[in-house]
């Protein structure tokens, strides 16, 4: 009688198999990354130094990885740690990859007593690093609510308030103040190194606050409110694009959170919104705010990255939903738009509310929202 067949682990057990080694795989193909929070980031599957490659160190998600430089589906693009070792030392072949991992795991003796020992292995730091996760994000969470409620309720005179004036938002012609936005009379600012003012607007979904929203205010010597001057990166050689004035505090992205900026003609929350009622969303405050100072009887949210804006939860009652695009004319924002609309449009067919998912764009001429309502043409 011929003894049992063992049957060897399947690709996607190998990469579930790697996530608890996720950070050491990545430093050995990326001796040149750095470490930013939740990521181990590079330039390009090349390996050379930079930014727009990111890894994720650890959580359920370890190994998941993304080049945020190309278009999302586009071979090395991003995936798994199979998908990362197939298109860097093992030039494109996913078997090489594959084999590669057996090597890195010692599994290639396929010895079964082994397999089921990484198996077990790799289950537990999974379960670990999920609870871990939640944890963590439950901390950020309550840390980032426990920020906005110890934050100032906007008055005329709030710093935030003249600083929105400044960009042609003149909240008094509304009638009222967003509730969603607070002033901090100091936050820290991590690049600067000392404390500033900031507006601080939460994101929340349904009832619960998920997250923080945050941008760094500079008062000037003749009294205006702008955000932080880039003036201010100059001595400390950070480059403008990498000099942080905003930044989100709390799990926005994981909770699928908004920011409930205008409520127009609606009451309540976005889940008690009447049935078909037509929600706009911006990427910033700033332009959501001034489409709704020219059309306050809309109910408006903001997702404060287009990223979120993709995965953000609408009410499956919801009407169309309108994204208020900007005219740009750089790639990586055209796709992560593109991203978001397609994201959008696969939620409204999964919950069978047919609405209609596109874009409002404001006249060629002007950038962005905020530029039109300012007639800042270009």
């Amino acid at each position: 009688m011929s003894p049992p067949r063992y049957e060897g682990p399947s690709v996607r057990e190998i990469a579930e198999m790697l996530r608890p080694h996720a950070e050491s795989l990545a430093l050995r193909v990326f001796p040149a990354a750095k470490r930013d929070g939740a990521f181990l980031c590079v330039g390009s599957i090349h390996g050379e130094p930079g930014s727009s490659l990111k890894i994720r160190r650890h959580g359920p998600d370890a190994g998941n990885w993304a080049d945020y430089a190309m278009a999302k589906g586009a071979p090395g693009a991003g995936g798994d740690l199979i998908d990362l070792l197939q298109h860097t030392i093992c030039n494109g072949s996913k078997a090489d990859a594959v084999r590669e991992a057996k090597r890195f795991l010692s599994i290639d003796s396929m010895d079964p007593a082994k397999l089921a020992r990484h198996r077990s292995f790799a289950a537990k730091a999974i379960e670990r690093n999920r609870l871990r996760d939640l944890d963590d994000k439950e901390k950020k969470r309550a840390q980032a609510e426990g920020l906005w409620l110890s934050s100032n309720v906007l008055t005329p005179s709030s710093p935030p308030v003249l600083y929105l004036q400044g960009r042609g938002i003149d909240l008094r012609q509304l009638g009222k103040m967003p509730g969603a936005i607070r002033f901090r009379p100091a936050m820290w600012h991590a690049q600067l190194k000392r404390e500033v003012p900031a507006m601080v607007t939460k994101f929340q979904i349904g009832g619960k606050h998920a997250a923080t929203h945050i941008t760094f205010l500079h008062r000037h010597g003749d009294g205006r409110w702008t955000k932080l001057p880039l003036a201010l990166a100059e001595p400390l050689g950070i480059k403008d694009k990498d000099f942080r004035l905003k930044q989100i505090n709390g799990p926005a992205h994981t909770l699928r959170a908004h920011i409930p900026l205008w409520k127009g003609d609606t009451k309540g929350k976005l889940d008690d919104i009447p049935p078909g009622t037509v929600v706009e969303c911006s990427e910033g405050i700033e332009d959501g705010l001034s489409y709704a100072m020219a059309n306050p009887s809309a109910r408006v949210i903001a997702g404060g990255t287009l990223g979120i804006i993709g995965v953000l939860r609408l009410p499956p009652h919801a009407g169309d939903f309108h994204v208020l695009a900007q005219n740009d004319e750089n790639p990586e924002p055209i796709a992560a738009l593109n991203d978001a609309l397609q994201m959008q449009q696969a939620a409204a067919r999964e919950d069978g509310s047919g609405r209609t998912v596109a874009c409002r764009w404001p006249p060629q001429e002007f950038k962005d929202w905020n530029d039109w309502l300012r007639g800042a043409r270009r």
